[in-house]
């Protein structure tokens, strides 16, 4: 192990980790794989005695009920991928109850909807519960609340989910777990002579084109791809958290923080964001957008300045105020998030005009800002 990876792993306390469904779920015989969620227990039961925070976000609850309810392959009715959420989610988190407590640990399941990280007073209150259950030595046991989730409220797939986890709770190391040794250089199931990288020190559009086309996906099981693999790990990583990617099948979690684990370890920036930035730029998803001109986006990316009215052309998509919005330029290339301090409707009423316009016409107790700069980050 060299002395870099030794100590970004070692040194780490707050540890996410992502378990697959392909790890999770027997595709073949159905059912969740217990003897699997046994030595995913002593693992973490073996981090929890060398002092680190363990959050597990788990897949397989549409898998679990897929066995149960008799589907070969995942159901493309939502209320059909639904059900066999809800018949799945019971088996799965029975299996996490029992093995746990076979370590002498108790876990607690969180289920989550992107709405949860939108509104800032829920996503404060989720990271209160959750460091209230680390703080008592309790697992939490996270997932998509995939009975109810619908299109509006999703967060996406799992990858994306425990991406959105490592940021809200400002953990220190990502570790995603799949059915492949890491990220190789090339096709590994097309190419025999294809190499592990052992170490990405920045994700670029070379990295992330090494992982295939947006939207390729798995298997009969799973939802993500490699491809999302990386967009998620390139969000914690632009954040300051590490990651790790790696077979779950081969590694457990404490096999890469002490043992020189086979897997891919992709190195987060220097500098850490704080809470609030990591939430406008990563998790929370934006309700609505506006276009914006030439001259705002320079107002923006060369004097980061507010985004006023007078800059903007087009609302893209409604929102209301304390919505989080997209900002984006004429030819839709994103150019910054940010909190709207008033909605759409009224918006559409003063585009492009000059402040006093503005006040004019909506009230002098309006403010001059759409988006103030303190409530703004730019891509």
């Amino acid at each position: 192990m060299s002395e870099l990876r030794a100590k970004i792993l070692t040194e780490a306390k707050r540890i996410v980790v992502k378990i697959g469904s392909r790890i999770l779920v027997d595709s073949e015989h159905g059912g969740v794989r217990t003897r699997y969620i046994q030595k995913l227990a002593d693992s973490v039961a073996c981090l929890m005695e060398h002092g680190k925070e363990v959050v597990i976000v788990t897949s397989g609850a549409v898998g679990t009920g897929m066995a149960e309810l008799g589907y070969a392959e995942k159901p493309k009715v939502m209320a059909e991928k639904q059900a066999c959420a809800a018949v799945g989610q019971i088996d799965l988190m029975y299996a996490y109850r029992e093995m746990f407590r076979w370590v002498q640990l108790s876990c607690g399941q969180i289920l989550l909807s992107a709405d949860d990280f939108r509104d800032r007073t829920r996503y404060k209150n989720l990271q209160n519960t959750i460091k209230t259950m680390l703080a008592k030595k309790i697992v939490p046991i996270i997932n998509e609340n995939d009975s109810l989730a619908v299109a509006e409220i999703k967060v996406g797939d799992n990858d994306k989910l425990s991406s959105d986890v490592a940021l809200f709770l400002d953990a220190d190391l990502l570790l995603i777990f799949t059915d492949e040794d890491g990220l190789f250089d090339d096709n590994p199931k097309k190419n025999s002579k294809a190499r592990l990288l052992r170490f990405i020190p920045e994700i670029t559009p070379a990295v992330l084109a090494l992982a295939g086309a947006p939207g390729e996906t798995g298997s009969a099981v799973s939802t993500g791809g490699m491809r999302s693999k990386l967009e998620a790990i390139r969000a914690v990583v632009n954040s300051g958290a590490n990651a790790f990617l790696a077979n779950g099948m081969k590694v457990l979690p404490h096999e890469v923080l002490f043992e020189n684990a086979l897997g891919t370890l992709f190195a987060g920036k220097k500098q850490k964001m704080n809470s609030r930035r990591r939430w406008l730029s990563f998790v929370s998803t934006p309700k609505g957008s506006v276009i914006v001109d030439k001259g705002g986006v320079k107002a923006l990316q060369k004097n980061h300045s507010s985004l006023l009215p007078v800059g903007v052309i087009q609302v893209g998509k409604h929102f209301d105020a304390g919505d989080l919005i997209e900002i984006l330029d004429e030819s839709g290339n994103r150019i910054a998030r940010g909190i709207a301090q008033y909605g759409s409707d009224n918006l559409n009423l003063v585009l492009g005009k000059k402040t006093p316009m503005v006040r004019e016409i909506l009230g002098s107790d309006i403010p001059e800002e759409l988006v103030h700069k303190n409530d703004l980050v730019l891509f």
